[in-house]
């Protein structure tokens, strides 16, 4: 089976540092790092929860994949097992051959035919164990490739969330150098929180 990518990075996400002695922003400025800030906490969050759905389900397909081992391991001891009947019939109907050669009174060949009725109803029986077998393999084989393909989806979204992660990074570390320490008015912020608020 395929392996998964473990490792996946954390997003982060920033509050504004304290304000230091500068220009006061205009009221476009601080609308425009209002904004950034917004676009950075609802990334932030958004890798957040995908990076939760990803550890949740790579959960369920580790235990997918515990599982598959475990009815593999059964179906190789099943397999022996049927390999094993089958030689030990081999070696009946050698014995059965030999007797065969030898046989001379009617109890004898009596005896013989029982043993030869017996080995062919437990032959009979074990073909439909053996078909019975054939059609779990194939089956096993059938869900063996979903759990791959699920394992390579669940990897290719591990990757997608990581490519995401340091663009974001890059927009926060932004939004500290050109907003992070500016001073603002506190009325523009709260006319800009109300227009924002509208058009969410």
């Amino acid at each position: 089976l395929s392996q998964f990518v473990i490792s996946h990075a954390h997003a982060q996400s920033t509050s504004p540092s304290p304000a230091r002695p500068d220009k006061i922003m205009t009221l476009d400025e601080l609308r425009a790092c209002m904004m950034l800030n917004r676009a950075n906490e609802t990334a932030a969050a958004e890798i957040t929860q995908e990076q939760q759905n990803f550890v949740r389900d790579q959960a369920v397909v580790k235990f997918d994949q515990a599982e598959m081992t475990r009815t593999t391991d059964e179906n190789r001891a099943r397999l022996a097992s049927l390999t094993a009947e089958r030689d030990a019939m081999s070696a009946i109907v050698s014995e059965l051959e030999s007797r065969a050669l030898t046989m001379k009174t009617d109890d004898e060949k009596a005896a013989h035919e029982a043993d030869r009725v017996k080995l062919i109803e437990k032959n009979r029986q074990h073909q439909q164990s053996v078909e019975s077998f054939n059609a779990a393999q194939q089956v096993q084989r059938g869900r063996v490739d979903a759990l791959n393909a699920r394992i390579d989806a669940i990897n290719g979204r591990n990757k997608t969330i990581n490519d995401r992660v340091e663009p974001q990074q890059k927009q926060v570390i932004a939004w500290k150098e050109q907003c992070g320490s500016r001073r603002f008015r506190e009325e523009d912020e709260i006319s800009i929180k109300k227009e924002l608020a509208a058009v969410k």
